[in-house]
């Protein structure tokens, strides 16, 4: 039997956590993607349970929603519970799986989940897509290049291995799903299993350290949500959507604790960091003010624009 690395799984609800071996599955396999939702209004029973137990087991997770929306403000409330179900658990990259028509024009739909899942703070989004709505849908060339990545299936006989069937809507994809009957050890029954064809198993699986984002004590930031502490996993809505870094945990979940009080973040739900401004002084270097600060002088000479870093002068105010 043919198995292509890395072996990517992908489970839902149907495989049962009473049916599954995790530590024995996590030995077959490199990354798993599970599934979160089936629209807004249902909720994987199980999803926090895999996630939890994978990740536990330090298998790297992606997460999917099966899109339902039909409308545009009905697409962006579906990415945004799926956002608040799954941030929590870190993942490495976001899917849209696109399988039902349900509003008129699904390009644009899918277009605004994927806009507000970024806007929400999801780093890496892709669009599943079944192979034979590809074109059924609108979905070109042009209109998927707004994605981070493609995954489409196409199955050949489905005996669980791949034998060099690939999809037709277009040649242009990164993951392929190239069976739902494949077996590994761990669990029972079938399983859906996916190929690597483009990019790196490294794009899909890692996840950008929250600890080290760049983020300080003093920093005044703009945030979509909040935690109660540093370790749940629950997010709230803000009352407020900016404060200012006064501790930092490291190696939390959430390692930012805001005006001493207001609760805590990560940088997935930070939006942007206000830029604060200092003032030159005679004598001083570029490179000087900058380990003053604990920043980069490069990044100082490219956020204030500087064509020549060693032309600054007094009284120039430089944003940081």
């Amino acid at each position: 039997m043919t198995r292509p690395r890395p072996v990517i799984l992908d489970i839902s609800e149907h495989q049962l956590p009473s049916q599954l071996n995790y530590p024995q599955l996590a030995q077959a396999i490199d990354w798993v993607i599970i599934r979160v939702q089936y629209g807004s209004l249902y909720q994987d029973k199980h999803f926090q349970t895999h996630l939890t137990s994978f990740k536990n087991l330090n298998v790297p997770v992606n997460v999917y929603a099966w899109v339902r929306g039909i409308n545009g403000a009905d697409m962006e409330k579906e990415a945004e519970d799926f956002y608040r179900r799954a941030v929590g658990f870190q993942p490495s990259f976001w899917w849209l799986d696109i399988e039902e028509g349900s509003m008129g024009n699904m390009v644009k739909g899918c277009e605004l989940f994927r806009r507000r899942l970024k806007e929400l703070g999801a780093k890496k989004v892709g669009a599943y897509i079944a192979n034979h709505r590809y074109r059924e849908f609108g979905f070109t060339s042009e209109s998927v290049q707004a994605y981070d990545a493609l995954w489409l299936p196409t199955y050949g006989q489905n005996d669980g291995s791949y034998r060099g069937v690939t999809p037709t809507a277009t040649a242009n994809y990164d993951l392929h799903q190239y069976t739902s009957n494949g077996r590994l050890p761990g669990y029972p029954g079938p399983l859906d299993l996916s190929r690597l064809v483009r990019k790196t198993s490294a794009f899909f699986t890692e996840t950008e350290s929250l600890s080290s984002s760049g983020y300080q004590i003093g920093d005044q930031v703009t945030i979509n949500g909040i935690f109660v502490s540093s370790t749940s996993t629950v997010q709230l809505r803000p009352l407020r959507t900016q404060g200012t870094i006064t501790r930092v945990v490291k190696n939390a979940a959430n390692p930012y604790l805001l005006d001493d009080g207001m609760g805590w973040v990560n940088g997935r739900v930070i939006v942007k960091k206000e830029l604060r401004q200092y003032q030159v002084s005679q004598g001083e270097t570029l490179s000087g003010i900058a380990q003053k600060l604990g920043v980069s002088w490069q990044e100082m000479a490219r956020l204030n624009q500087l064509a020549n870093p060693h032309l600054i002068y007094p009284g120039q105010l430089l944003r940081y």
